[in-house]
């Protein structure tokens, strides 16, 4: 073979184009979702690759809104754009191409061939190795440039991070604690609380626990932190699901577990909790633990 053909790119044929979506595809089952429901689905259409919400997968969960939803979807079509870029595929990505197919939010079309950077190549191999854990933070506290690397990958999907102070945190477990008719989420969100502070729950007059002031062991290495953005539509939303993507894999490489708590966007009075503590942020997206 002369040096000259070696490189010719070869056809990019439909075999070839079904192939590297079916790897997409694959991947996009690894991405985030709320309790691993996989709330989306995907179709062959024409040549292109579609993301359809599925929210029927997230039945007997809390998701009135169908947040949970785009987040998931969000972050399955950036692990797809992910893997297709890692295998030197040039895609086109249209967001809610059609107001007319109810369900589709995205289409992924292939270009042609182009080059990988080794930034894409590290987020792939993140794919395979990234999970949510669950298990107490016990290493050091992630540090200044950790923080700023994630912020970054963050903010290339429109979203941004707000590390909570540890005041604010016990503002949020007394709040939660003081509200005078909790519901479900409202519940959840103070036990979430209650976890990472690692407080003592002592039963109070509100028909939830209250916390004590003293921390405890558990999680005091950890960093809690919350994605947020401008906008409430469907399209933030979806952005939120991918930004939440790629700072997860952008945190594996760094050796940093992300662990989303769910209770603080179930409701629209539990954002206002989260809101009323953090007033600088946008619409919350999403509270995150950070830690090793």
């Amino acid at each position: 073979m002369t040096p000259l053909a070696a490189r010719v790119p070869r056809p990019v044929t439909p075999r070839i184009v079904n192939e590297a979506f079916s790897r997409a595809v694959v991947a996009a089952n690894r991405a985030p979702s709320a309790h691993d429901r996989r709330p989306w689905r995907w179709r062959l259409n024409r040549g292109a690759l579609e993301l359809f919400a599925a929210p029927a997968r997230m039945s007997g969960l809390p998701d009135p809104d169908g947040r949970f939803t785009m987040l998931g979807c969000g972050a399955a079509l950036h692990h797809a754009r992910v893997t297709l870029a890692a295998r030197g595929w040039r895609v086109t990505t249209s967001r809610l191409p059609d107001p007319g197919v109810p369900g589709l939010l995205a289409s992924l079309h292939i270009d042609g061939r182009a080059p990988v950077s080794p930034a894409t190549a590290n987020l792939a191999r993140c794919i395979r190795v990234r999970s949510s854990d669950g298990r107490p933070v016990t290493g050091d506290p992630i540090g200044p440039e950790v923080l700023r690397a994630i912020g970054t990958a963050l903010e290339s999907q429109h979203v941004r991070l707000a590390v909570l102070r540890p005041d604010q945190l016990l503002d949020l477990t007394l709040t939660t604690a003081n509200v005078s008719e909790p519901g479900p989420a409202e519940a959840r969100w103070h036990a979430e609380l209650a976890l990472w502070t690692g407080s003592d729950r002592i039963a109070g007059t509100t028909g939830i626990a209250q916390p004590s002031i003293a921390h405890g062991d558990h999680d005091r290495a950890a960093t809690f932190a919350v994605l947020h953005g401008p906008g409430d539509r469907d399209i933030d939303w979806l952005h939120a699901g991918e930004a939440l993507s790629t700072g997860s894999l952008v945190a594996t490489g760094l050796g940093v577990s992300v662990l989303s708590l769910s209770a603080p966007i179930e409701h629209a009075g539990s954002r206002e909790l989260l809101r009323r503590v953090m007033p600088e942020i946008g619409v919350p997206y999403q509270v995150i633990r950070l830690g090793r």
